[in-house]
């Protein structure tokens, strides 16, 4: 089979459009992405290099490129990335399968303290990324997005967001992974880890009957030695799985501690990482900030603590839990 061919377009290619090529292209060597301008610039911003310098990825050695060397050429996807009104996107007449928009701000035409210019790059740095993929695993690799939670119990809010994301077109399966102990909370309120495992394999029959979704569930933390850390077993799924394109999915609250987190940084550089919405928190903002990728899933005003609270005191929380 033939690589599947990428052309990114913008105006200037010094910018918007490296910065796209290159994350495209970190996320697969079984992709041929290539870039261009139809008034290509001298040379990449060296502010656009440096921003994915700090990302881990370098494009210090690319060049801008004039869209006519590929005009004869057949693409499978042609993508231009620049902004709003105020820009013209440029067109491509060659030979393409497919021809999207991804928009993006253009950071070079920002104004301010030289700290302020910097941040707008890695503010539309982290914006591309998130973007291109999203692109990427809804129209090459789908994901399987991984919903790690101790589930004590699992309530409809749980419900209301993996039916939400096992929704989304680039998701193939949605996979909770239940934590016997989680590393960041106390214990001596959690239920039996099998008693709990059993109620999620309840849960998983529920949620297939009633969605046309996949979804699954993992005890793959009940075999691997404490200190049990996301990172590691992310790490190890990857390991069993090669040919599953693992993403973690947290709520907006966790993304804002991800730094406490063991190795907390590489996820975030290593793996799609999905955030929902949470009361009290900017979480697109955030998302934006950090490079994740924001999804707009409904939020339940319940908690297993509210839960468990009810049923200490005697009240019938059963229509909380799902």
């Amino acid at each position: 089979m033939a690589q599947m061919r990428i052309l990114i377009l913008c105006t200037g290619n010094s910018c918007r459009s490296q910065m796209a090529h290159g994350f495209l292209q970190s996320f697969s060597s079984n992709i041929e992405v290539h870039s261009a301008g139809t008034r290509p610039a001298a040379h990449v911003n060296p502010l656009a290099v440096e921003a994915m310098m700090e990302a881990g990825i370098d494009i210090s050695s690319h060049t801008p490129k004039n869209v006519t060397e590929y005009l004869g050429q057949e693409w499978d996807y042609v993508i231009t990335v620049c902004g709003g009104a105020n820009e013209s996107c440029p067109a491509f007449t060659g030979k393409v399968r497919h021809r999207l928009h991804i928009g993006f701000e253009d950071p070079s035409e920002a104004i301010g303290t030289p700290e302020f210019i910097k941040g707008e790059f890695r503010r539309i740095r982290n914006r591309i990324k998130a973007g291109f993929r999203e692109f990427y695993h809804t129209n090459i690799e789908k994901l399987t997005v991984l919903y790690f939670g101790s589930f004590n119990p699992f309530h409809i809010g749980h419900a209301a967001v993996a039916k939400y994301v096992a929704s989304l077109p680039w998701v193939e399966e949605l996979c909770f992974v239940l934590s016997p102990k989680n590393p960041l909370k106390e214990s001596n309120t959690l239920q039996d880890a099998h008693e709990r495992w059993e109620d999620l394999q309840r849960v998983v029959k529920k949620l297939q009957k009633e969605c046309n979704a996949n979804f699954t569930a993992s005890d793959i933390e009940f075999h691997l030695e404490p200190p049990l850390y996301t990172y590691n077993t992310l790490e190890s799924l990857s390991r069993q799985f090669p040919n599953k394109h693992f993403a973690l999915l947290m709520g907006g609250d966790n993304i804002n501690i991800l730094h406490k987190w063991y190795r907390g940084e590489e996820i975030l550089q290593k793996y799609p990482v999905l955030v929902y919405p949470r009361e009290g928190v900017d979480t697109e903002a955030i998302c934006n900030e950090r490079g994740a990728i924001f999804i707009d899933a409904p939020q339940v005003d319940v908690s297993s603590t509210q839960i468990r609270n009810m049923q200490n005191a005697g009240e019938d929380a059963s229509h909380l839990r799902y």
